[in-house]
Order: C-alpha cells, then sequence, then structure tokens
C-alpha cells in the first residue's frame, strides 16, 4: 500500500505567505521527492515503496519591493531598496513504520520532542495517508521592520542586555504587527508553560501593510529605561524627570522592569492600526498568544530543550485609551485572564463589574491598578466592592489600587513624582503630567539604578513563571 502524505498549511498567498516563495519539500533518502499535487497552503507527495527515512525542509520567504515614503510623527523619509527575508523555516524528520504505512516523527535535542512548527494531524488511516500541518500563523518580519521602523537605530542604541526584542507577522490575523520582548529569564525554562503578559497602548498611526514607512518612537519610550542621573550625553526627553516641556515623553523602562522582575513572561505588544487592534481584543487572543509563542520556541529564542511548550498563564494590561481594547479583552477572555495590569484607562468605570466577576472567578487572579488624572477614585471604588464581595475586612493581598487618593500627587506623597516635577512644580495639578505617572512612575527616586516602577512591582508580585 503506498503511504499519501498531504503537507499543508494555513494563510497560504497572505502577504507574509507568498505561495511562489514557499519551498516545503520531502525527502525521501536524501532524495527530493516530485509533488503529486500543488496548491497554495499545499503539497502532496507518494512515498516509495521501501523508504525508511522523510526529510521534511519547509522555507518560507518574503520578497518587498522598493518602500519610500515618509514615517510620521516625527516625520522621517525612509527609503529602502527591494529586499527579500526567509520568515519561517522548519525541519522535521520522520521514521516510516508498520510496514510502510505509518510515519513517527523523530526528537530533535533543541524541543525534546518533534518540531513545534511540524504539527502531524493524523499518523496515518486505512488508505495510509498522513496530513502534517505546518504552523505559519505568524512569522518573523524583524529584518523588514529593521529598515521600514523610524527611529529603530535609536532605540536599537539605548537598549541595554537583558531583553531582545522581535517583531512578529501575523498571517491571518489582525493586527498583522506584533512586538516580543523577551527576557533573559525565558531561555532556559524547563517547565512548559509559557507565561505571557499582552500590552495594549493607546491609538496609534495608521498602516495597511508590513512594507510601507513605519515609526516606532512610541514604542520606544515605552520600552526603553531614562538614562540615570549622572549622565551627561542625556537629552532632555531621556531623562527621568520633566526637563522643558516634555513631560509625556519620560520613558517607561518595560525592558528594564522585565529583566529585573526574573520572571520567564513574554511581553507581546499587538500594533494597533489607529485603535483597532482586532482579534488581540476579543477571543481570539489566546490563540494568538500560543501561535507567537509557538515561533519564538521554534526559533529557539525561549524554552530552550523544554518539550510542549504552551501558554501558561496569561495577564493582559493597557494605558490609557489602551483601555479601549484592554477591557473587551478581559470581557472576551474572563476565563482565560489570569492578571490585569491598569494604568490608568478609558473606560475602567463602565468595566467596574466585568472586573470584579473577573477577579471574584479566578482564585489566582491579580489584579493592578494605577490612577493618574482620572481613575483614581474609580479605583477605590473597584477595591472596596471586591472587598466586600469576598466578606474581607483588611488589605487585599492581591489587589492593588494607587494611590489611595488624589493625596498621593500631593507634595512629599510619592518621592519620585516630586523628582519627576522638581524642576516643574507648575505641572503638579496637570491632568495629563499625573495621566503619564501612571504608565512611567513607580516609588524610588534615587541616583543611580532606575526607580522601583509600577510594572516592575506588578511583575514581581506576579505568578509568572520564575526560572
Amino acid at each position: 500500500m503506498t503511504l499519501h502524505i498531504a503537507v499543508t498549511w494555513p494563510n497560504a498567498n497572505s502577504p507574509l505567505l507568498p505561495d511562489n516563495l514557499a519551498d516545503v519539500r520531502l525527502e525521501a533518502g536524501g532524495t527530493p521527492l516530485t509533488p503529486k499535487q500543488t496548491a497554495p497552503g499545499r503539497r502532496e507527495y507518494e512515498i516509495p515503496d521501501g523508504a525508511a527515512k522523510l526529510s521534511l525542509k519547509a522555507s518560507f520567504s518574503v520578497a518587498f519591493g522598493p518602500v519610500k515614503g515618509t514615517a510620521k510623527n516625527p516625520d522621517v523619509l525612509i527609503d529602502v531598496g527591494a529586499m527579500t527575508h526567509v520568515v519561517l523555516r522548519a525541519e522535521q524528520e520522520f521514521d516510516v513504520v508498520d510496514g510502510g504505512t505509518r510515519l513517527r516523527p523523530v526528537d530533535q535535542p533543541a524541543y525534546a520532542g518533534p518540531h513545534p512548527l511540524v504539527h502531524m494531524v493524523g499518523a496515518a488511516n486505512l488508505h495510509a495517508a498522513v496530513s502534517i500541518k505546518l504552523r505559519t500563523e505568524f512569522v518573523d518580519i524583524t529584518p523588514f521592520w529593521k529598515v521600514y521602523a523610524a527611529v529603530w537605530s535609536y532605540y536599537e542604541a539605548e537598549h541595554k542586555p537583558g531583553t531582545r526584542l522581535l517583531v512578529l507577522g501575523a498571517t491571518g490575523a489582525t493586527p498583522i504587527i506584533w512586538f516580543a520582548s523577551i527576557p533573559d529569564a525565558c531561555l532556559h525554562c524547563t517547565n512548559g508553560f509559557a507565561s505571557c503578559l499582552v500590552f495594549f497602548r493607546p491609538e496609534n498611526y495608521i498602516y495597511t501593510q508590513v512594507n510601507q514607512p513605519h515609526q516606532m518612537a512610541a514604542l520606544a519610550r515605552y520600552l526603553l529605561k531614562p538614562k540615570e542621573a549622572d549622565d551627561a550625553t542625556a537629552q532632555s526627553w531621556e531623562r527621568d524627570y520633566i526637563a522643558g516641556d516634555g513631560y509625556n515623553l519620560i520613558r517607561c523602562g518595560f525592558e528594564d522592569a522585565l529583566a529585573r522582575s526574573q520572571r520567564a513572561v513574554v511581553m507581546l505588544h499587538p500594533w494597533p492600526s489607529g485603535t483597532a487592534f482586532g482579534g488581540a481584543a476579543g477571543s481570539e487572543l489566546p490563540a494568538l498568544c500560543s501561535g507567537a509563542l509557538r515561533l519564538l520556541w521554534a526559533d529557539q529564542h525561549i524554552f530552550r530543550g523544554t518539550a510542549n511548550v504552551r501558554l501558561g498563564r496569561l495577564g493582559i494590561s493597557g494605558f490609557s485609551r489602551g483601555g479601549g481594547s484592554l477591557w473587551p479583552a478581559l470581557t472576551s477572555n474572563i476565563g482565560r485572564v489570569d492578571e490585569v495590569y491598569a494604568f490608568d484607562c478609558v473606560g475602567t468605570d463602565t468595566s467596574a463589574g466585568t472586573i470584579v466577576q473577573w477577579y471574584n472567578s479566578r482564585p489566582e487572579a491579580r489584579l493592578r491598578m494605577v490612577g493618574g488624572a482620572y481613575n483614581v477614585a474609580k479605583h477605590q471604588a473597584i477595591y472596596r466592592t471586591i472587598q466586600t464581595t469576598n466578606g474581607v475586612t483588611g488589605p487585599l493581598t492581591h489587589v492593588t489600587a494607587i494611590p489611595e487618593s488624589n493625596e498621593g500627587y500631593a507634595p512629599r506623597g510619592n518621592p519620585l513624582w516630586d523628582h519627576v516635577l522638581k524642576e516643574r512644580e507648575d505641572l503638579r495639578s496637570h491632568p495629563d503630567t499625573r495621566h503619564q505617572f501612571a504608565i512611567f512612575g513607580g516609588y524610588i527616586a534615587l541616583p543611580g539604578p532606575f526607580a522601583l516602577t509600577f510594572l516592575l512591582r506588578f511583575l514581581k508580585e506576579s505568578l509568572f513563571m520564575v526560572p
């Protein structure tokens, strides 16, 4: 009986998976086999009698023509030539067993099992047919982003060791661009449950494709930490206090928080087009996170040498108008989200009932809320409701609502807030200054090491994995 094999992959012929650049080959004993049928997203083969071993080799590339135009805010001219890059690669060997009617994947040491992107849907059936699915939901578009995105070179020069940033392309979902901030702690975990924290930012510029001018100034602002107090090279927007008019430009230090927390958690940043987060703000979020983590595992950026890596603890976070997608994401995944970090988000008042319901339904939930200009009282009300519904009179260990009142923004209410205002005391009551402090602020302002930010504190208090 001849063994028939169909190799398929989803989202074929999307802009990030052009079929003409899909190199999917099956070899028997080192000899390439000619497909019996070829179609977008599908290659079919008949295996010759007597074959003992098969090797599947898949490589997907993307070719873009020249890209020229202006990336807005700040205006930067992007002018790059045609480019071609491999965006996904996978190889897997199989033993042909049971008289040439079945396949058995050969384990790979890097994954303590088969390749993560090669999934054998059926070992065989009565007709000796095997279906192999390549997991192509996400691809690595980092090389394209590095030349299409203004401010990349600045970010790269300012980036510190302890994390790495990759850019992923979603082949069949929106948004099409995602960023993965990966702390070094993710490299050598042995537990297969990968923690993930998804951040919903405020509105973005409008984009429709990867191959166009992009802007990452805002992303760099979230990721990078301020320069040290004694750094004479620091520009006004690079300091940890308001110098001049840069009250909304202080860096937030997400990467520093990830590295210093020692938590093995991948922070994903779905990159919205305008305010549209697409599937990331809905019930698709866990599947999208799983797909992104699968690619990172396959490319050996996380959990090296670990078997069966999958999405474990899931957190979501948002700032400002990012709440417009944070709270719908919570509503759509109320039984799957484990931690919520809300930094002065819009929509908190109308979502209060959902927040309380979610927290009370999850025994190991963690809820962290920072108020700035808009949510101090609302956060306290949510805190008190959770106390009441749980019959608790004292402090809640797993719920944070800071500051406890607007007095937290009064002089000497928080040493870091006072430090931020040391040259601009006139901005103490300015609503947007307080609003911005929610995302970049924290507790300690001393010369030397960067502050204990709110995000760092929440990560340290989380149940995300410790390697």
